[in-house]
């Protein structure tokens, strides 16, 4: 599958997210505590384990296997990924182009006949090439005999597919779920949301479904505002691309944040730290996860701790004469503050100087996004410098306006980020390498 959490002691080249989501509105939590009731942190949220791929690490990924073994272990959901034959049938992959750890290794799904998929072998995890590719008919069945077990379902797409195409697979996803009872109990999960959804919204008003992007925006809230107009319930960004101000907007949005490409155990900490109420963790060892969260060994109590790092040298960012109402828009990540830390990014903090004010009018700075309040003050008469705190908006950029024309440096003094220090130590981390957070990819 592909947007809010899983967890493993090595890095992996595979796109990895977090999915915090609602409970199945049938069945209950199988991942209870010493005590037997569902494992509930201090902030309210109640944590749940899903097996990512069916588990991929402890079987072959999206195998009639795995989705057996990971129900009859009792985990609370299986995620995995739908594809469709060219006669329309459907089938558990990841991939539409078959990869190299199975048999026709190149060809497409869609381009297939069930009866050609089914003769794919793909491998183990010894590397014999023996697993099938499962039909959906044989993971219902597997729900069908597992009643607590939810379904996280990503659907898929190929490149090069319309929209109407999209559109199509998603209206045959919802049959599906309707033909096998089994929308009450699935949480949809797709990268192609904005074809999708208004399609999954005229079955389903209920259904959850997450909104992953991957695309290589900067903070794009005008796809978050996307989204929620959709009707998606959980929005799902890379974790790369996650700053504190994103996560806190979808939330503002009603939505849950539900990042992804997840990597070691403080972004682990923020991913639960602004998480919704109840939190699937998707990981490839469920296991592994399971046990530390029944036993209390997992850290699931973020603290969250703004930390401020001074630029040994202030950044210019702008130096120009501001037109009165003008807006300027200027670079703040990859010029003045590192792109890497982008992820927990809360603010920056910028000196803008102004030159021979009037004494009148208003100069405004805010991140470049039509949603933020910006900071303003009056503009001085003669030169002052003002210190202002603001998140960074869309594409790296901040928003500087005045309201009369005059003459200002703007300079980046430093940068917040919210980091959980303790997140890093004791059972955050396995072995001499931290935690690695996976989820939807």
């Amino acid at each position: 599958m592909h947007l809010p959490i899983f967890v493993r002691a090595t890095v992996v080249a595979t796109a990895t997210a977090l999915l915090a989501l609602a409970l199945p509105s049938s069945g209950s939590a199988t991942t209870l505590g010493s005590d037997g009731k569902p494992i509930v942190n201090v902030a309210g949220s109640t944590l749940l384990v899903v097996a990512h791929r069916g588990g991929a690490f402890q079987w072959p990924e999206n195998s009639l296997d795995a989705f057996i073994g990971s129900a009859e272990a009792g985990y609370d959901g299986i995620e995995t990924d739908l594809a469709w034959t060219s006669d329309t049938q459907p089938v558990m992959s990841h991939n539409d182009t078959l990869p190299d750890r199975c048999t026709s290794a190149g060809k497409k799904i869609h381009e297939l006949t069930a009866a050609q998929v089914a003769e794919v072998r793909c491998a183990n995890l010894n590397g014999e090439m023996v697993v099938p590719i499962p039909t959906f008919a044989q993971l219902a069945q597997v729900l069908a005999d597992h009643p607590d077990v939810a379904l996280h379902l990503d659907l898929k797409s190929y490149p090069g597919q319309s929209a109407a195409g999209k559109r199509t697979y998603a209206a045959r996803a919802m049959a599906l779920l309707t033909q096998y009872d089994l929308v009450g109990r699935t949480r949809i999960l797709t990268f192609y949301w904005s074809s999708m959804l208004p399609v999954i919204r005229k079955t389903s008003r209920t259904v959850f479904v997450t909104a992953y992007d991957g695309a290589s925006f900067d903070l794009d809230l005008a796809r978050v505002r996307l989204a929620d107009k959709l009707g998606a319930n959980a929005y799902a960004p890379r974790m790369n691309h996650t700053s504190a101000y994103l996560a806190r907007y979808v939330r503002s949005k009603g939505m849950d944040v539900a990042p992804f490409e997840v990597y070691g155990a403080e972004q682990l900490a923020f991913t639960i730290y602004y998480g919704g109420k109840t939190q699937f963790l998707l990981t490839d060892e469920p296991t592994n996860l399971q046990r530390r969260l029944i036993a209390g060994t997992a850290a699931i109590d973020p603290v969250a701790v703004p930390t401020t790092t001074t630029l040994p040298k202030r950044v210019t960012i702008s130096s120009s004469t501001y037109k009165a109402g003008k807006a300027h828009y200027v670079r703040v990540l990859g010029k003045a503050v590192p792109t890497a830390e982008r992820p927990m990014l809360d603010t920056v903090t910028v000196a803008v100087t102004v030159s021979k004010g009037s004494g009148k009018g208003t100069l405004r700075v805010a991140p470049r996004s039509a949603s933020y309040r910006s900071v303003s003050v009056r503009l001085p008469k003669g030169t002052r410098t003002f210190t202002m705190k603001v998140p960074v908006g869309n594409n790296g950029d901040l928003r500087i306006s005045t309201t009369r024309t005059v003459k200002l440096t703007a300079r980046v003094v430093g940068y917040t980020k919210v980091r959980f220090p303790g997140s890093v130590v004791g059972t955050n981390v396995v072995g001499k390498q931290p935690e690695v957070v996976l989820a939807g990819a």
